[in-house]
């Protein structure tokens, strides 16, 4: 009998000894994860500063020494199988740009081990989804013995901070020069990048003025419009810095035939896009009068490839009152960079201009000319859109040029979201904001 009492007592011992090691490593782990809850709130907060900020769309993906790989890998998960033994870090200090200064963000201060209360908590990894448009850190919080992993995702709202509304980069096709003179650039997004070499006074600028700004009168000049003594022709801030335009565009899809007035009531309008994917339409030649050509942007996007030479009469002119225009039919406002107008160069002969007389009107397009000019010779308001102006939209070409002293100009359109695919490749500054939590997820490693 006393043999069996000690038995149960010793059973009893272990039991209570078990338990008080559970009930010690659940609070050490509820510690630890307070630890790293309270690392995620101050990381968050350490990235809303601007010189900091400017890491939300980089990667920093160093190799977990325990296993040889990622932390986190392309998705964002820990251990999958797109982890690899690749160490990713875009976070470096100072981050350049062009046309602004750099920027140094405090990595050591985001990256380094730091403490909270009796505990340690760290940064391991961050993960940029520029699809979805999200960001995950993986941070670890660890309190005596005991280590929590947390992974949050949080979306991340990207706006370049000086968008290109109008760029002038000059090629060695066409020596013609930026010319703009009283002609409105309108807009929040109004601003105007232009290659130095191609200052209307041949000046030796290479920084930016914003509007009202001590040397704007400089780069107005630069830009042949000295003679806007009061600053009221360019909404935003204008850049003496060039931005190349080496996008691969080639010409394809549904070959239109020339888009003339003799031809023009065989176009079968309006223009449409398809659900799911892009629609491409090309032609030689768009030369009308008094003629409107709609195109619906409703289901998808559209491009529409121009891809003529100057030497064979051909090109792209709208003269009277003619109209390109991004429609939609179900109640939402066109993208501009839904319908993108690209005038390409054919190989031969002499790059072709995109001319606009009269009161004609691009309205909610892009339109891109990498080698040739973007020529308003136009003669009053074309655009149903509030204000004067003849083209709505963004447009980037060789250069921009006014052959009249006319101020009918370009309204740059207020959002350009429609547009970043090609926008984000100049790495041009960013504002990245931090959204709203996606998922919130412990991990073990």
């Amino acid at each position: 009998m006393g043999l069996i009492v000690m038995a149960i007592a010793t059973t009893l011992i272990f039991r209570a000894s078990r338990n008080e090691a559970i009930a010690s490593t659940r609070t050490q782990t509820g510690d630890s994860l307070a630890v790293a809850e309270g690392g995620v709130a101050r990381i968050l907060t350490l990235m809303t500063k601007p010189e900091n900020s400017v890491l939300l769309t980089r990667n920093y993906d160093p190799i977990d020494s325990k296993t040889g790989k990622n932390y986190l890998g392309a998705d964002g998960i820990p251990k999958t199988s797109d982890d690899t033994t690749i160490a990713i870090n875009e976070w470096i200090t100072p981050i350049t740009f062009p046309c602004l200064p750099s920027v140094s963000p405090n990595i050591t201060a985001l990256t380094g081990s730091n403490s909270i209360g009796n505990g340690q908590f760290q940064l391991l990894a961050y993960r940029y989804d520029n699809l979805k448009q999200t960001g995950t850190f993986l941070i670890s919080g660890q309190n005596d013995n005991s280590i929590v992993y947390l992974a949050v995702t949080v979306a991340i709202s990207v706006t370049i901070q000086d968008f290109p509304g109008a760029i002038s980069t000059h090629t060695t096709f066409d020596p013609d020069r930026i010319e703009i003179q009283t002609r409105r650039i309108a807009g929040k997004n109004a601003n105007i990048y232009f290659d130095p070499v191609t200052a209307f006074n041949i000046s030796n600028l290479n920084g930016y003025a914003i509007k009202g700004g001590t040397n704007r009168s400089q780069y107005l000049a630069a830009i042949g419009s000295a003679s806007d003594t009061t600053d009221t022709s360019i909404d935003g801030t204008i850049f003496a810095c060039k931005l190349q335009l080496n996008f691969p565009f080639t010409a394809q899809g549904t070959d239109l035939g020339d888009i003339t007035d003799p031809r023009f009531s065989l176009l079968s309008l309006p223009l449409t896009g398809t659900s799911g994917q892009i629609t491409h339409y090309q032609t030689n030649k768009i030369d009308i009068t008094d003629k409107v050509i709609n195109v619906d942007t409703t289901a998808g996007p559209v491009y529409l490839y121009i891809k003529g030479s100057y030497l064979n009469k051909e090109g792209f002119h709208l003269r009277g009152d003619s109209k390109i225009r991004n429609i939609r039919t179900d109640g939402q406002l066109p993208r501009v960079g839904d319908l993108r107008i690209i005038i390409l160069y054919s190989g031969s002969g002499t790059p072709q201009s995109a001319y606009l007389y009269n009161t004609a009107c691009i309205q909610n397009a892009f339109l891109y000319n990498r080698d040739a000019d973007f020529k308003l010779e136009t003669s009053g308001d074309g655009c149903e859109s509030p204000g004067n102006s003849n083209l709505d939209g963004v447009v980037w070409a060789e250069d921009l040029q006014n052959t009249n002293t006319n101020n009918t100009g370009i309204n740059i359109s207020d959002n350009v979201l429609s547009l970043s695919d090609l926008a984000n490749s100049f790495n041009l500054y960013t504002n990245n904001k931090i959204g709203s939590i996606q998922k919130w997820q412990r991990y073990k490693l």
